[in-house]
């Protein structure tokens, strides 16, 4: 789901399997004892994290992504929206060192992003999403309070995940706390009208109504960040476009004020 942490020791090494050295610095706090399934690495959530009693939105979230069904990383309708973006973060960002793929769900950007050489941590609420996750290094908590050191990671990332929480600045406040650089945010674009209409229907995406790249500009200035970039764009929705319109679609992979998405790029000032 679009979620949240609780930390993880585990990095990659470059022959693909686990290596055990320290992700985040050494500020961290002591962690709970890592357990293992399914050849990847998990770390069980953390008293602390889950501590507040769940709100009718939380429970309502928390339904929607325990079901939820997602296209697999590798379709090629989610290869079609994913990689544009990467296109254009890349311009500002070298997408390397240690990466935090927050509300990483099941692995649409982990995977993209290890590829990318950096050594990512993909983190969630939904255990059903991270069962979905291919990617090795996994941890599942709350968003809006990370476990982590200040400027623990290079790049703190999200796609789609804003919408989805009740208090969205303390999200953003908590990545750039526990970014070195830079934040990157992927969110929908209200001023679309597929996106505005999805928002609507679905009550769990009923966030999408209020997500515009004002609104996220001011969020991050809020919490200290200097915007870099700033695109909307895109007609190519990773689990609701045909595959047949992919080939027409990707002519909108450029800025239009009325693509599905907006994508912001920011740095630490």
């Amino acid at each position: 789901m679009k979620g949240g942490i609780v930390s993880d020791r585990g990095s990659r090494d470059n022959r693909g399997s686990v290596a055990e050295t320290h992700l985040i610095d050494d500020r961290q706090p002591p962690r709970p004892r890592p357990y293992w399934g399914r050849g990847r690495r998990f770390v069980p959530p953390c008293d602390a994290a889950m501590k507040h009693a769940p709100t009718h939105d939380s429970l309502r979230q928390a339904e929607y992504f325990s079901s939820v069904a997602y296209r697999s990383p590798d379709h090629p309708v989610v290869r079609a929206y994913a990689e544009p973006k990467l296109d254009f973060i890349r311009r500002y960002v070298p997408l390397s060192g240690c990466i935090l793929d927050l509300g990483c769900g099941n692995g649409i950007f982990s995977q993209r992003l290890a590829r990318e050489g950096a050594f990512v941590t993909g983190l969630d609420l939904s255990s059903h999403l991270l069962a979905q996750n291919p990617h090795r290094i996994l941890t599942r908590g709350d968003a809006t309070m990370l476990p982590f050191g200040d400027g623990s990671f290079d790049v703190v990332f999200e796609a789609n995940l804003l919408h989805h929480v009740p208090d969205r600045e303390r999200v953003v406040r908590e990545m750039c706390r526990v970014s070195r650089k830079h934040v990157i945010l992927l969110e929908p674009n209200r001023h679309n009208p597929l996106m505005l209409a999805f928002s609507a229907v679905v009550a769990a995406e009923r966030g999408g109504l209020k997500s515009s790249a004002k609104r996220l500009r001011q969020e991050l200035a809020g919490a200290g960040m200097r915007v870099v970039a700033c695109r909307t764009t895109g007609m190519i929705s990773q689990n609701n476009t045909p595959q047949a319109l992919i080939p027409l679609l990707r002519r909108f992979d450029r800025q239009i004020w009325w693509g599905e998405y907006i994508v912001v790029v920011a740095e630490k000032m």
